[in-house]
């Protein structure tokens, strides 16, 4: 009789999921739809109207308490991240207009205890906003990216959420970024003095560059390290126009020492030691574009005269092993 009760909750808690995964992935499918709509909208009014509906049916759908784990893998142009230490996730996604401008969307959501509902704060664009910006932000008030990764740092007491993110400045550049994200009650807030170079204390790193390059911005587990490409423009007379800036293949790179991420220039940048090639970008002699090409998985020394980009003016330094 014990064995054949068991049986029965067995059959019942998996009925339960079951209903369970089903609602959510129904509602991933309009989800899609609705999503596919917008993807394929030709004008701005009809981008606007097919993303209010996608954001509206999102928002329901998040809030559910069984979403918090969901893949969400048929969004495919929708950007889906965890925390590492899975106390909030990000659901970020951009709508491009026609004039190149695009407009960017986020949700926060944080997992409601039990059968509560997700707790979720959206995050809200304000055009008036430079990313550049050293102002103290918060969901309100917010420049607008793709984020792409999420790295939990301490200050003191304080857990803060290094992340890196993406943006499209319209026709003639983009812009990479590394920000500070803090969790306080039902608000974020945006930007921390956490960014040490050798001048001055930053909230916020911003990286402008051409629209027609590729710049690279990672973090490396391995070395505790964000490292990038350092940029500089295609020639001198271009000093200051960054949408002129080009990565010049040297990297710098910020380390995490005493509650700070410290600015370390001209560092080696390590490929995987498993690929046999990495890509790497470079001009087209032809066209003269900047392209992307398969190359040899092997270390240029950017202190080499004879190195692509001229070389000559970087000392490397060797990346450290991680931190205990």
């Amino acid at each position: 009789m014990k064995a054949v009760t068991i049986f029965l909750l067995c059959l019942i808690t998996s009925s339960i999921f079951s209903q369970k995964d089903t609602l959510i992935a129904n509602r991933e499918k309009r989800l899609a739809i609705f999503l596919d709509t917008l993807r394929n909208a030709k004008t701005d009014v009809a981008k606007k109207n097919a993303n209010q509906v996608f954001r509206n049916y999102l928002l329901e759908t998040i809030q559910l308490n069984e979403s918090y784990s969901y893949p969400f893998s048929k969004l495919s142009s929708v950007g889906s991240i965890t925390s590492p230490d899975n106390e909030f996730r990000l659901f970020n996604w951009n709508v491009e207009m026609a004039d190149e401008s695009n407009r960017f969307y986020c949700f926060l959501v944080r997992k409601g205890k039990r059968k509560h509902k997700n707790k979720v704060i959206e995050f809200l664009e304000k055009p008036s906003i430079s990313v550049n910006s050293q102002e103290v932000l918060n969901e309100n008030n917010w420049y607008g990216a793709l984020y792409y990764k999420i790295i939990p740092v301490e200050k003191g007491s304080k857990k803060l959420y290094t992340i890196l993110g993406w943006r499209s400045n319209g026709t003639l550049s983009h812009a990479k970024l590394i920000d500070v994200l803090s969790i306080h009650g039902t608000h974020v807030k945006f930007g921390d003095f956490v960014f040490k170079d050798k001048t001055e204390i930053k909230r916020r790193v911003c990286f402008e560059y051409s629209k027609k390059s590729l710049m690279n911005l990672k973090y490396e587990s391995i070395y505790d390290r964000i490292i990038f490409d350092h940029l500089s423009p295609e020639s001198p007379s271009m000093t200051g126009f960054f949408e002129y800036y080009v990565p010049d293949m040297s990297h710098d790179a910020y380390f995490f020492e005493e509650d700070k991420w410290v600015l370390k220039e001209d560092v080696i940048g390590v490929n995987s030691p498993d690929k046999q090639t990495v890509n790497q970008t470079t001009i087209d002699p032809t066209s003269g574009k900047i392209i992307e090409v398969e190359v040899p998985n092997q270390w240029v020394d950017p202190s080499d005269k004879n190195a692509p980009g001229g070389g000559g003016t970087h000392i490397p330094v060797l990346p450290r092993s991680r931190r205990k």
